[in-house]
């Protein structure tokens, strides 16, 4: 706690603490910026301020589970550690060793620069500042929305459609995910890049990793139908095409009611945030139809399936929307103006 002092006829200044001096090498005629934060507060910045690098070891011997081992090296990734060491006092086995080197070779950024039987050092290169979150999350709805039209064609009888490549876009997905999470993390812990980052805020880091993980939980939906329609096609399986047309529409329904969510959030535009809602209505009300149809019948268990996941995709594009809505007040608009 400082006391406000008044120096000459006008001046109010405040004293710097002697620790936070000592640990920014602050002395007397080094320049410092003052930043005012969307939440209020004022953010003292020196200058000179010297970038430091942070670590983590990871005792590789004290975990026994290999996935265990893994959501440590990315969590790690996830908080901003420059750099991760797996370590371990016992030799680790080349089964071990392969796994952390894939591990790190699926976040983006982080490059192995040693590795031998006790240790794995990985390092971070990438400047914080190159990664937008909303153009990180633009990529995402993109990488999503090719996911999906690969698997809408893999419903046309015609076509085999590349189920495979949903695969492969989905580790994609993945590593664009965590990289948004990292993002978010340096951008409240290291405040002099968040405005670079695309963080007014500390308020907004939370919703923008919600939609972020939305978009994965998507992708993750979409991998679903895209493994059901492999399995129906290695079964070389006959499909009713009325039912399969039935499904054609409810994804393409879903996949208009993604794609205008994504825009919504990204434009604040409130048409948009409109329309998606009612496309999202549109497509529960669809599948509740198709499914009710297929029920009747007795049959097509697997077109049920692809039914229920379809309004699940539609179900989380309702959180983007909620976050939408939020981002749209944030700033006065013609819609709400506000008042501080």
């Amino acid at each position: 706690m400082r006391k406000v002092q008044k120096v000459g006829y006008s001046t109010l200044a405040v004293s710097i603490p002697k620790r936070f001096a000592k640990e920014m090498n602050l002395s007397e005629g080094d320049s410092v910026l003052f930043r005012e934060d969307a939440d209020g507060t004022l953010r003292l910045i020196p200058a000179t301020k010297a970038r430091k690098s942070s670590k983590v070891t990871i005792r590789a011997d004290l975990i026994e589970d290999d996935e265990t081992l893994m959501r440590f090296i990315v969590g790690s990734y996830a908080l901003g550690y420059d750099t991760v060491e797996v370590y371990s006092r016992e030799p680790l086995d080349k089964v071990r060793t392969e796994m952390v080197i894939e591990t790190v070779k699926s976040l983006r950024g982080l490059e192995v620069v040693e590795s031998d039987s006790r240790h794995v050092v990985a390092q971070s290169f990438m400047d914080p500042t190159k990664f937008p979150v909303d153009s990180l999350i633009k990529r995402l709805q993109i990488l999503v929305a090719k996911s999906l039209d690969d698997v809408m064609e893999a419903l046309d009888p015609g076509k085999t459609g590349s189920l495979n490549e949903v695969r492969r876009v989905q580790g994609e997905i993945d590593e664009l995910y965590w990289l948004i999470v990292r993002q978010l993390l340096v951008a409240l812990n290291r405040r002099e890049l968040s405005a670079d980052i695309g963080i007014e805020s500390p308020l907004h880091a939370s919703g923008d990793r919600v939609c972020a993980k939305t978009l994965d939980e998507i992708g993750s939906v979409i991998l679903d139908v895209a493994e059901e329609l492999i399995r129906r096609k290695e079964e070389a399986a006959v499909e009713d095409p009325r039912v399969v047309e039935d499904i054609r529409r409810l994804g393409a329904k879903a996949g208009e009611a993604f794609n205008t969510t994504v825009e919504g959030l990204l434009t604040s535009d409130l048409k948009l945030i409109e329309g998606s809602a009612a496309l999202v209505a549109e497509t529960l009300k669809m599948e509740k139809e198709v499914t009710h149809e297929m029920l009747e019948s007795g049959e097509h268990g697997y077109a049920r399936v692809l039914a229920s996941q379809f309004a699940q995709l539609a179900r989380y594009c309702n959180t983007i929307i909620e976050i939408a809505s939020h981002r749209l007040l944030r700033k006065s608009s013609k819609v709400a103006t506000i008042q501080r």
